[in-house]
């Protein structure tokens, strides 16, 4: 029974040291739902190179147009750093997982490994008033795949394109045009927190 005792607490123990992927500054923080943001720093490592898909520049370009929009859409985009009520500094990863294809079925159909198996998108997000860090948060999202109608049609393109050779380099546009959400999404729920 002791050594039960023993196991479950150093469970519980385990469980409390550990850290969630998600965090927000200790300090209670309430922003507005009508806070305007300006996007000061955009940096995104790009990770798994082949000439197939888009260049690094590319891909940074179209994910920081992206979320440009969905904060335009939801008119929680300054007009200027000046008039922004918060200022937003991310960092983010977009890391590709390409197809090995070296041997079996897959290695007859694209021969040169360039088959986008799905994306990883890592980023932290720090949220600032004048010069001072409010809070910031960061999310790691393994494995992603499209989703939904939208996400259907671009998988079975993806099939037709391993089918031909062509490999599966438009499905970029796709992630390039959604992962920002992920951002955006979180933004939105920091009042409520």
């Amino acid at each position: 029974m002791r050594v039960f005792s023993l196991f479950l607490a150093l469970c519980l123990m385990a469980g409390c040291a550990s850290k969630p992927d998600y965090y927000i500054s200790p300090a209670p923080v309430a922003i507005p739902e009508t806070a305007t943001y300006w996007i000061d720093t955009f940096n995104v490592e790009v990770v798994g190179k082949n000439e197939r898909f888009l260049p690094d520049e590319k891909v940074r370009d179209k994910l920081h147009t992206d979320l440009i929009v969905r904060l335009l859409d939801g008119n929680r985009y300054a007009s200027s750093k000046e008039t922004a009520d918060y200022l937003l500094d991310i960092n983010a990863v977009y890391a590709r997982r390409i197809q090995d294809t070296q041997g079996g079925f897959m290695s007859n159909i694209v021969a040169d490994g360039t088959y986008l198996a799905s994306v990883d998108f890592s980023y932290q997000v720090k949220v600032k008033k004048a010069d001072v860090e409010m809070l910031h948060f960061a999310q790691a999202r393994q494995g992603l795949m499209p989703r939904g109608a939208v996400g259907q049609l671009e998988a079975m393109r993806g099939i037709a394109g391993a089918l031909t050779n062509r490999g599966n380099s438009d499905v970029e546009d796709y992630y390039t045009g959604h992962l920002s959400g992920f951002i955006d999404d979180d933004l939105r729920g920091i009042p409520s927190r």
